[in-house]
């Protein structure tokens, strides 16, 4: 009996630990699932939340960074800087004519569009009043870089252009310095530039304010006319091509008898044997009073 009760005892013993380890297994199970719940949360959460940029991308993100200096002045200046071509002033003939070496190695002679200055260098007339000042404030260019617009050339080869220098940080035009500090008068000879109005008002403004020029040279002397405002206005000062079948009036410089005659289509006996010569002077004029403004006469009957 005694084997049997210590026999009992033991399966007992035995029965209990095994529904301790059956209860203690299911509790082990339940933490695992919980813990394995949260973590698959947790990595979800990790899929789902978009990961914050790094320092780098938030300071180097394209449109954040205020713009630079060149951004924010573009091209900007007095003329358009992407136009022309640079080069380095060789020589300097006289105000309105100089020698440009351009960057690519050609070197050209420049007429200056819209301006006149009194002549130096003509081969058939005198030093005109002014002309020194004038020759020697250009000459100021010699050796600087200058940006030059072209627009054609004339019936000597030059290039018509406008000359750009740098001045203050920024650019100038050269042509209309020289009128404003009334070396020079505004002159198109028909064909103005794309600065015309530019010029003609700087011409117009040391006229009125008697700069340079026109606080010194007679009348009769060139250039002796105010400048007109509108553009395409006749031949207030002349004009070297005949701009048209109504600018008819040819006036004639006679460099032997110093003497300025207009001839009239229709009224002058000489009007057909008038040949226009630039290098002596002549001019077209579309009426009387634009001949007589710069010095011309009627003929003598």
């Amino acid at each position: 009996m005694k084997l049997i009760r210590n026999i009992v005892v033991v399966l007992a013993l035995i029965l209990l630990g095994a529904a301790l380890g059956l209860a203690l297994g299911g509790r082990e199970g339940e933490r695992g699932e919980v813990a394995q719940t949260s973590s698959s949360a947790s990595s979800a959460a990790t899929r789902t939340r978009p990961a914050a940029p790094a320092a780098t991308e938030i300071s180097g993100a394209e449109g954040t960074n205020p713009p630079t200096a060149t951004e924010r002045s573009g091209a900007g200046g007095e003329g358009a800087e992407d136009e022309g071509a640079w080069g380095v002033v060789a020589r300097v003939a006289d105000g309105d004519t100089l020698t440009v070496r351009f960057d690519d190695g050609r070197e050209e002679t420049i007429r200056l569009l819209d301006v006149d200055t009194p002549e130096t260098v003509h081969p058939t007339r005198p030093e005109e009043c002014f002309g020194a000042q004038a020759s020697e404030f250009t000459k100021t260019l010699m050796g600087q870089r200058v940006r030059v617009e072209e627009k054609g050339r004339d019936r000597y080869d030059r290039l018509l252009g406008y000359v750009w220098v740098e001045e203050d940080g920024g650019e100038r035009l050269w042509n209309v310095r020289l009128l404003e500090e009334g070396l020079a008068v505004y002159n198109d000879f028909g064909n103005p530039g794309r600065y015309a109005e530019r010029t003609r008002a700087a011409a117009e403004q040391a006229m009125l304010a008697g700069v340079g020029l026109w606080s010194a040279c007679e009348l009769g002397e060139r250039p002796t006319v105010a400048p007109t405002r509108s553009v395409g206005a006749g031949c207030p000062q002349g004009c070297v091509s005949q701009p048209g079948p109504s600018c008819s009036i040819k006036g004639n410089v006679n460099t032997t008898r110093d003497t300025k005659i207009y001839h009239v289509e229709g009224e002058s006996s000489s009007y057909g044997r008038v040949n226009m010569k630039e290098a002596e002077g002549d001019l077209w004029f579309c009426t009387r009073a634009e001949a007589e403004a710069n010095g011309f006469r009627a003929p003598r009957q």
